[in-house]
């Protein structure tokens, strides 16, 4: 967690800016810091608060830090409560069943791509299949749309009683910088903490990541990556305490081929290795280390060979580039139609 993101009551006002001059930016920086706190005091340039207060404050964040246990009958909700989110049906064969809980999914592509409403029709359909379920959808870039919501709710048929009452399972949070989405998921750990009853918060999709992450890294300091890990690791902790499946939209990058050094100008687009089709010239965002810090990559992009459909419907496929947990290097293709919602597609491949 950023040290700028914690309340004044365990880290007052200024301490955290000029940690950060010393290379103290996360939680995980102080605590585990090779230099004592008393090595990190005396380098301070304004003795604000005592030392002893200064090594309350470090007490205070590891508790923070530490993972609380959990009752019996605490676990016993998580695991009636836990589900698989069903994605396509040839994909979710090489899923192991579809997405589960306690894992941190990328879904990554190219702007108009279909992978925001990809995403929307998932979380959806999850919703339709399980009352006993919430969700929780952090908007970074304002455009959520609920009217979307509504029309592909209504393509499934579904009553305005119905789609009322499954929208308000449907939590929507806009949040534009690393501290507001740090703060949402505070109050959601603390919700989770206290909450014993369902529905129950199960699901968290951020739409998207890159905006968050993205401003912090840089190629010539390695502060950027301190905070994405920082970020990435809360995130892994969150969703394995409370049994959550996370979500992350990811934009992406050009591919080039690695410069040789004697050209300037810019390399030019190559085919992306993980990917089974030679349009694809793009990779995801925020590096191959994101990618590592999540359980699997799922990419979508336009289905190459567009076909005339009397439901102006458009094809799209999604690959797994790579997973921890199942098959990599397979595929299956869907349509969007109009409204937005989503038909399965009948092929499916793999090398």
């Amino acid at each position: 967690m950023l040290l700028t993101a914690l309340p004044p009551s365990t880290l007052p006002d200024g301490l955290a800016t000029q940690l950060a001059s010393l290379g103290i930016l996360t939680s995980t920086d102080l605590v585990f810091s090779n230099t004592s706190s008393l090595g990190i005091y005396t380098r301070l340039s304004s003795k604000s608060i005592s030392f002893p207060d200064f090594e309350a404050c470090i007490e205070a964040i590891s508790e923070k830090l530490a993972a609380p246990g959990q009752s019996a009958a605490e676990l016993d909700l998580e695991i009636r409560s836990d589900f698989k989110m069903d994605t396509l049906s040839a994909l979710d064969e090489q899923l192991g069943g579809g997405l589960t809980c306690t894992r941190v999914i990328e879904i990554s592509g190219d702007r108009g791509s279909g992978k925001s409403i990809l995403l929307l029709n998932w979380a959806l359909e999850l919703l339709l299949k399980n009352k006993e379920i919430e969700i929780l959808w952090i908007d970074t870039t304002g455009d959520f749309s609920v009217q979307r919501a509504v029309q592909i709710l209504e393509h499934h048929q579904q009553t305005v009683d119905d789609m009322e009452a499954m929208l308000q399972r449907l939590h929507i949070s806009t949040a534009v910088d690393i501290e507001s989405v740090q703060k949402i998921f505070r109050a959601l750990d603390l919700q989770l903490a206290l909450q014993a009853s369902i529905p129950r918060m199960k699901c968290v999709v951020i739409d998207s990541v890159t905006p968050l992450l993205g401003p912090f890294l840089s190629a010539v300091s390695s502060q950027g990556h301190a905070i994405m890990s920082a970020f990435m690791r809360y995130l892994r902790e969150l969703a394995t305490r409370h049994s959550l499946l996370v979500l992350l939209v990811n934009n992406a990058t050009l591919m080039r081929a690695p410069s040789t050094g004697r050209s300037q100008t810019s390399a030019e687009p190559v085919s992306n290795p993980y990917s089974d089709f030679a349009s694809t010239i793009r990779k995801p965002a925020l590096g191959p280390s994101f990618t590592f810090m999540t359980d699997a990559t799922l990419w979508v992009s336009i289905y190459p060979e567009q076909i005339e459909n009397e439901d102006r419907s458009t094809a799209h496929v999604v690959e797994v580039f790579r997973s921890k947990f199942s098959v990599s290097r397979v595929w299956s293709t869907f349509k969007i139609t109009s409204s937005g919602a989503l038909l399965a597609g009948p092929i499916v491949g793999s090398i």
